[in-house]
C-alpha cells in the first residue's frame, strides 16, 4: 500500500499498486508520483497506524452546505436542484453528468408523468443524500464518479 498526498487539495490517500500517475479521489487532480523516499506503511505498530489514518479536519471547509468544493460544485445547490427540479435532471446537468440529465429529462417528458413519479422519488432521495453527506463524500460519489449515471 502506497500513501500519496494530493498536490491540488492536500488530502492524503492510498493506492495498492506502485503507479506513475495517480488521480486524487477527492478533487480528481492527476499528479506524477515519485517513489524515491516513499515506503509502504509499517503494520507492526498499531499506535502509529492509528495516528497515520486518523480523521483530519478539512482545511478550507467552513461547514456551510452551500460552499463550493474542490470541483467548484456545491452539494447544497445540487441537493436543492435534485429535490425541486430532479424529475427534469437539472441536478445531473449541474454536476456535469449530461447523459443522466438527458435520460431523466426524456423519461419525464415522454412518459407523460407516469414514470415521472419514479424519477421524482429517486431525485428526492438523491437530494436528501446530498444534503446529509460530507463534501468529500459528495465529490467522490456524485461529481468525480466515473459512471455517467450515478444513482445512489
Amino acid at each position: 500500500m502506497y500513501i500519496h498526498n494530493c498536490s491540488q487539495c492536500g488530502k492524503q490517500f492510498t493506492t495498492d499498486d506502485k503507479v506513475d500517475r495517480v488521480k486524487c479521489p477527492y478533487c480528481g487532480a492527476e499528479t506524477n508520483v515519485s517513489y524515491g523516499q516513499q515506503q509502504p506503511p509499517q503494520y507492526g505498530n498499531p499506535q502509529q497506524q492509528q495516528q497515520q489514518y486518523a480523521y483530519q479536519q478539512p482545511q478550507q471547509s467552513s461547514g456551510n452546505i452551500f460552499d463550493e468544493g474542490p470541483s467548484g460544485k456545491s452539494r447544497g445547490l445540487a441537493g436543492l436542484l435534485a429535490i425541486l427540479l430532479g424529475t427534469l435532471g437539472v441536478h445531473y446537468f449541474y454536476m456535469g453528468k449530461n447523459t443522466a440529465g438527458i435520460v431523466f429529462l426524456l423519461v419525464s417528458i415522454l412518459s407523460c408523468g407516469f414514470l415521472g413519479a419514479i424519477t421524482a422519488i429517486v431525485s428526492l432521495i438523491q437530494g436528501i443524500m446530498m444534503f446529509t453527506s460530507s463534501q468529500e463524500e459528495f465529490e467522490r460519489k456524485w461529481v468525480n464518479c466515473p459512471s455517467d449515471f450515478p444513482l445512489f
